[in-house]
Parts: structure tokens; sequence; C-alpha cells
């Protein structure tokens, strides 16, 4: 059982330093703590061999499952009800030690109740390009959820940025499976730190919003293996316990009762060994959906198990599956201490200061600078007058989105905020969106007396819901003109989870994207605008200049025609498309500049490994982001290239830093004839700085 059994002593390996990088809330410190400080003698141990942590997860687990009922393990695969917090339950067993299991969203924090941290949206720490960064990202999900008495939590969410306009891309990182599957394996190694289980969704084909309950995701087998599988295997690899089905159609089957791809892709191919849920009211059928693969339906689902105890009772379900759904249930709870750790309440405060620290720390390392002419930013300490205009600065501030994962933020700082508290000059706010022609000339006018204006334009987008166009809603792009003709220094601040469309860009000096950036937005936009930080992201996602630019499968097609989404696009996801059509995007993917400028040079390659040699030629410490992208040869009929490396590495002016580069036998394979192979000859490695600036070539013949 490859996924838990490997993490497990890893992630027990890592926990001091976790505990340290994330302390846990003061107020629940001896109820939320680590693990081993709440485990004490227990006199029942003895008789419960199962609590015995010197013998084998494995071992545990048959121990545990000799001694259930089989009502007992029929609880178990179905959830108990629904309320606030948790937003799921599933019935412990007492008399064994079981504890129950408390599920609850969401991919940046825990959702919809008070005392929580409000992180940056995952889309935020995908513009990061930092797995160190995921990693105590998790831990503080985990911490905050355990503080909160949740032992499952929803997160992270791995759907690939398919289509822009999709309701749910910011819970997730982007357009890459590569950049996606390193952030969130992470992110899994993180949440499991704090004896909490990740649950890693939604599998599969859940791409878009619209029809999402019925339509049928039509994906042939390689595309599936090589873009929207990866992600999932490597949140498996780093230990997810749980795997979350969607509620949409893969090639005709529903996903959570879809034997092809829970039992044959998931559970056998990536060897996953713990559980498949349902999203909520996904189940559709009792045991046609656990002989194909589901192992607990949810939120509450009795005739779930009603109907395999009618199977179970006539023979026509088979006794030996019951024990595998309730024996990956267990697995991950032996092995990620759910028996023998204390949890907190629902009513706990949880927050700390470490985490509103990390909160500003993600937003800062994800706001993502695409435009600077003549280097009007970082703004000067002698700037005087700064109009920021737009409701999104100060009355509308947009830092996360709407449905299941949102969270209520303690307090938000808002752009305005922040540029007012940085500044040393004079501030001034105007809405100037909200009030038609009126707004308009109100901006203009306090844009024309201003030395610098910045202009805040931002959306949300929710789940449930895809957007119906790639333009900024009302007349924000208007008062983006408006303003840069009224005053040529002109920022524009972007708070939107996915891309949008920017007619305005030729007519405005600056562009910064800070996605949706959580609590600390305001204080982490005026660190990088003012320059006490580098803008640290690069964008997740291809930004076209226009919106027929995007992949035809995804434009003329979208969201579908009689329920039937085809993903006709293939491997020409993102960037890919954009390389393999010759198109030239507006900002491409892993774009992002920095205060300071690089240089990229020293490319070597030994066998596997490649080495480049980046510096800081500038004045002005600064981060950089290194890429490296693989061509394969023309026999393997790929995209003209693809993320298979990165790094993030952090430059004082002069200084230079060589980055290894160690590529995987996987990193050279396609899906061809059912498996898994390399095609051979020789593979072009780029590496630059972005997918469209890469100076430096080499070659790997495999």
């Amino acid at each position: 059982m490859p996924g838990l059994r490997r993490s497990a002593t890893a992630a027990a390996g890592l926990l001091a330093a976790l505990l340290l990088a994330c302390p846990l809330p003061a107020t629940g410190a001896a109820a939320a703590g680590p693990a081993a400080a709440d485990r004490g003698a227990d006199p029942g141990r003895d008789r419960r061999p199962w609590l015995d942590e010197n013998r084998s997860v494995a071992e545990r687990v048959e121990l545990l499952l000799d001694a259930m009922t089989t009502d007992e393990k029929l609880n178990m695969v179905r959830g108990h009800g629904l309320a606030l917090v948790p937003r799921g339950r599933v019935k412990g067993v007492p008399r064994l030690g079981i504890p129950e299991l408390r599920l609850h969203d969401g991919p940046h924090g825990v959702s919809d109740v008070k005392g929580v941290t409000a992180f940056p949206a995952p889309i935020t720490l995908a513009a990061t390009w930092d797995p160190a960064l995921a990693r105590r990202f998790g831990a503080a999900l985990g911490a905050e959820a355990r503080g909160k008495g949740i032992n499952v939590h929803l997160a992270p969410a791995v759907d690939i940025l398919r289509v822009p306009q999709s309701g749910r891309v910011w819970e997730s990182f982007g357009e890459d499976p590569y950049l996606t599957g390193e952030l969130a394996a992470q992110e899994v190694r993180g949440i499991r730190s704090r004896n909490v289980i990740p649950t890693v969704k939604h599998y599969v084909g859940n791409n878009q919003e619209t029809d999402r309950m019925l339509v049928n995701a039509v994906i042939d087998e390689r595309t599936l293996r090589e873009i929207y599988y990866p992600p999932f295997e490597a949140a498996v690899e780093a230990g997810a316990g749980a795997v979350m089905c969607a509620y949409n159609r893969v090639n005709g089957a529903f996903a959570c009762e879809n034997r092809k791809t829970l039992t044959d892709d998931l559970k056998r191919s990536m060897g996953f060994d713990g559980w498949v849920m349902s999203d909520w009211l996904a189940t559709r059928s009792g045991q046609r959906a656990a002989r194909a693969g589901l192992d607990q339906a949810m939120p509450d689902d009795p005739l779930f198990s009603a109907n395999l105890r009618v199977g179970l009772a006539t023979g026509s379900f088979p006794e030996a599956r019951l024990d595998d759904m309730a024996r990956r249930v267990l697995t991950p709870m032996i092995a990620d201490g759910l028996f023998t750790t204390r949890y907190g309440t629902p009513g706990r405060n949880v927050r700390t200061a470490a985490h509103t620290a990390l909160a500003r720390e993600i937003a800062v390392s994800g706001t993502t600078l695409l435009k600077n002419r003549g280097g009007l930013l970082p703004l000067r300490e002698d700037t005087g007058s700064i109009a920021v205009i737009g409701t999104a600065a100060h009355d509308d501030v947009r830092i996360t989105s709407a449905g299941s994962g949102r969270v209520l933020p303690p307090y938000v700082v808002t752009p305005y905020e922040g540029i007012r508290g940085r500044a040393g000059g004079e501030v001034t706010y105007t809405p100037g969106d909200g009030g038609g022609a009126a707004g308009l000339r109100e901006a203009a006018d306090a844009a024309r007396e201003a030395d610098v204006a910045v202009v805040v334009a931002g959306l949300v987008t929710q789940e449930g819901e895809d957007r119906k166009s790639l333009r900024l809603p009302g007349n924000m792009d208007r008062l983006i003109e408006t303003v840069a003709a009224a005053n040529p220094d002109t920022v524009v601040v972007l708070t939107s989870p996915a891309q949008v469309l920017m007619p305005w860009t030729g007519r405005t000096k600056a562009v910064v994207s800070s996605f949706l950036g959580g609590q600390e937005l305001g204080n982490a936009l005026a660190a990088v605008l003012f320059g006490d930080a580098d803008p640290g992201g690069r964008l997740p996602m291809t930004i076209a200049g226009r919106a027929s630019d995007y992949p035809a499968g995804t434009r003329r097609q979208f969201p579908g025609v009689g329920l039937r989404q085809v993903y006709s696009e293939r491997l020409r996801v993102g960037y890919r498309h954009f390389d393999a059509a010759g198109i030239e995007p507006l900002f491409p993917f892993g774009h992002g500049l920095s205060y300071t400028t690089f240089s990229y040079r020293g490319l070597s390659v030994s066998g596997t490994t490649v080495r480049a040699t980046v510096r800081n030629t500038g004045k002005r410490p600064g981060v950089a982001v290194p890429q490296l992208y693989l061509q394969f040869p023309r026999g393997a009929a790929e995209p003209p290239r693809q993320l298979r490396g990165f790094a993030k590495v952090r430059l004082a002016p002069g200084e230079s830093a060589t980055v290894t580069f160690r590529l995987p036998a996987r990193a050279f394979q396609i899906w061809r004839g059912g498996r898994w192979t390399t095609v051979p000859g020789g593979y072009t490695v780029r590496v630059g700085a972005s997918s469209r600036d890469l100076p430096l070539r080499g070659t790997i013949r495999r």
C-alpha cells in the first residue's frame, strides 16, 4: 500500500519542525497540541491490540476489522447527519476506541465559521511557485481544522484550470499538472503533520460548474493520464487518506460509480490505499457504486448502507468488499494518528499570530507583477499623493469566492487601508466604478490631481456557476481606461481568481495581479507596491489577449452540448495550446517580473540531471523562479514544451545560485498502448524565466 505506508513515518519525522513553523492556537494548546503529548496510559490497550503503536498499520487494521460487527462496518461507509461544524460526520465505535470522523471544507481555511484565518486562496498559493510554502500552508490548515475538532479536511482541490470561466478555479492550482501536483503534495504532507486526514478532490473531470451534476466529460485515456490524473497521483504518493469523487460523468459513467476511474486507475494503477468518499449528495446508487469503487457515501445516506445490507443478506454483495471499504477508511485513521490525538471544539478561536504572518507571506509571495513600463514600481518614498480608485479597493474587496470553500475572515485589510498605512504622502479613495458617468468623472478628477493612480478591479466566481464572460464586470474596463487617460502613472491591481481580458494594458504603465489575497491582502499589496518585498509571484495560468485565443475545445464547446463536454483539445491545455498553435499570449504561463534583473547561464546536463546558474544582475534583492521545460522527440506527438521542474531562489544584488533539476524517468514518459513508455530520441531541455522566456538549451538522449 504505497501511499499511506511510505509516508506515515516521514510525516511523523517532520512533525516537530512543522510545529515550530505553524504553532497551534494559544487558546487550545493543551487540547490541540502534538499527538505525542496527548497520549497517556490506556488501561484497555492490552484488550485492544489495534491501539498498540508498536504494531504495523496493516496489522492493526486487520485486528480491528476482525473485532467489528457487520453493522459497525456499514456505519463507517456512510455519513450521519449534516451540521455547520463539521460538515459531515461518520459514527465512531466507542467500544473499540474508533473515533468519530468529522469532515469539513475547505481549500483555504475552515469554511463558513468564525475564529479562523482567511488565508489567500489556493490560486494565490499556486502563483507563489513555492512547495515549501505550500507545506507550511497545509500545516496551518491542519492545525486550524484540528483546533475546531475536525479530523478530515476536504482539501486540496486539484482540478486543472481547463476553462478560464470555470467557477471554482480559485480553489485549485492553475493549468499545469506538474505545478499542481508539486504544490498539492506538499499541502497534503502539511495537513497530515497535524494528525488530520487530507482529502484530494474532485476526482475527476470536474472542470466546469455548468451542468456539473449531469455533464459527461468525454476525455481520452492519454489525456486523463497525462493532464488530469498526475495531481491526484502526486497527492496519493504524499499520503492523502481520502479522495472525493465528483458529480459529473466521465466517459459515460458517473464519477462516483465509475469502475474504470475509481478501481482500475485510482486504486490499482495509482496504488491508492485510502478511501473514496462521494461529493455531497453525489451518490446515485448503492451496490453498483460500491462495486465500482466508492467506499463512503456523504453526507448522510442511510439508503446506501441499507442497500449494501440487503446485498449482504441475499448474497448479491460480497462481504469481502465491505471489509475492503472499512479497511480503506481505517487505514489512514490509524496511519495519521486519529485514534490517539485530541481535537478541539467547534467554538474555539484557532487563529494565531503565526498564521496571520503566514497569510501575509503567501499573499506577498503570490503577488505577480505582470507589467512595469518605465519602472513605475516600486513607488518611491518621496511619492506624493496617491489616488486609490475602484470599489474593489475598499468597499467591495475580493479575497474569497462563494461556495463550500468560502472562508469568513476575522477582518480584511483592504488595498486602500494597506496603501494608506504604508504611504508617506496623501492617499485618497474614490469608488469610481459604482456611480455611472458621475463616478467615472470623479475617478478621472481624483487621478488627475494625484501623482500616482492605483485602480483596483476584481471579481469573484462561485461554486455552481461559471462566468458568462472573461471581461471584468460592470464598467471596470472603462474605469481603468478613464483613469489611465487622466494620469499616465497608473497602476492596475487585479483581484481575480482567473484570467480576465485586459484591453487597456497598452494604456497603463503597471499591472499587478493579487489573485485572491486573503485577510492580509492590503498589507501584502502595499509591501509589494512600495518595494518592501519583491513581487514573488509567477502566473500559474496563461493570459490571452483575446477570448478566441483560448483552445477551441474550451471556447466553442463550453459548456457542452446535450450535457456532453468533449475535451477535444486533448493534451493542449493552457500554454501547451498556445505553443502548439503559435499564438502569442498577452502574458505567458510562468511569467512574473521582479524589481531587479536576472541572467541565466551555465546550463549543464549529466544523465538526467540538469544544472543552471541564475544571477541577480540588478541593484536590488529579488526573487527568481527558474523553470525547466522539456520538448519531446517528434514521434511522441506531445505539445511543444512541458514544465518538468522549477525552483524559487532569493538573491542579493550580484549573488548567483546554481539550481539543480533531477528528472525522474516519468518526466520522459507518455501514455501509449495502455502503459507508460519512453519514446527513444533526443529530449530538448529549456531553462528560463517563463514558458516563453527560455534562453538556455540542452539535450538529453533517452
